[in-house]
């Protein structure tokens, strides 16, 4: 009798416990990042042989302007909205922006420019007059109608007294560049940048201020 009790309680012991090490090992699932603009982001959870949709607006019944395949990235979001309780990001397709599911991204991380926010491979344009400022680890490389690609060592890095933004790059011998983060347009197209930039340099003649727009160039472009 004693021996039929004690293998009831084992095979209920038996019954009772995890399948398997695994199961008792296993970790909780992790919260996702939340993403805010700026950011950079990889494709996440679209299966082989989908795509993730750029749409028009921040709407899943809204007009189709672009797709990213799975694992694509990086994209960079200038924009997030939430709506109804879903998470949407502004994103570069081609001439014009489109909104994606942020459900279905995960933040890539990024090299940064010495101590700042602001990623490296950055680059800055300005219109009329036309300008570009290309941003590394530690050079700056400006063209305009005047010059082409002259280079300048970036000797400071930091944010505005008591403040984040803007953040201010030195550019030795040529002047200042202050970005601050934020939906940008170059006043000639429908692209949306991340950042505004304003560029304070000098002439013989004096100062010169520009204003322009700033994004990652080395960026995954959607599927047409």
């Amino acid at each position: 009798m004693r021996s039929l009790l004690a293998l009831a309680a084992i095979l209920v012991a038996a019954c009772s416990a995890p399948e398997s090490s695994q199961a008792q090992s296993a970790a909780p699932q992790a919260e996702p990042v939340r993403i805010e603009a700026p950011a950079w982001i990889r494709v996440s959870g679209v299966e082989q042989g989908d795509v993730l949709n750029a749409r028009a607006e921040p709407d899943a019944g809204s007009e189709i302007v672009g797709s990213f395949n799975p694992g694509q990235g990086p994209v960079e979001i200038v924009e997030v909205r939430e709506i109804n309780g879903n998470r949407w990001g502004l994103v570069a397709t081609g001439e014009w922006g489109g909104w994606i599911n942020l459900h279905y991204a995960v933040p890539v991380d990024l090299v940064r420019i010495q101590d700042s926010p602001v990623p490296v491979g950055t680059v800055c344009h300005g219109t009329e007059p036309f300008w570009t400022l290309g941003l590394g680890p530690q050079e700056a490389v400006w063209s305009n109608f005047e010059v082409e690609q002259e280079t300048y060592a970036i000797t400071e890095s930091e944010s505005a007294a008591s403040r984040p933004w803007p953040w201010m790059f030195v550019l030795d011998g040529f002047g200042v560049a202050l970005l601050t983060p934020g939906q940008c347009s170059d006043g000639m197209s429908d692209t949306p940048y991340a950042w505004s930039v304003l560029v304070v340099s000098r002439n013989e003649e004096g100062h010169v201020l520009n204003e322009g727009c700033c994004r990652l160039e080395i960026l995954e472009e959607p599927n047409e």
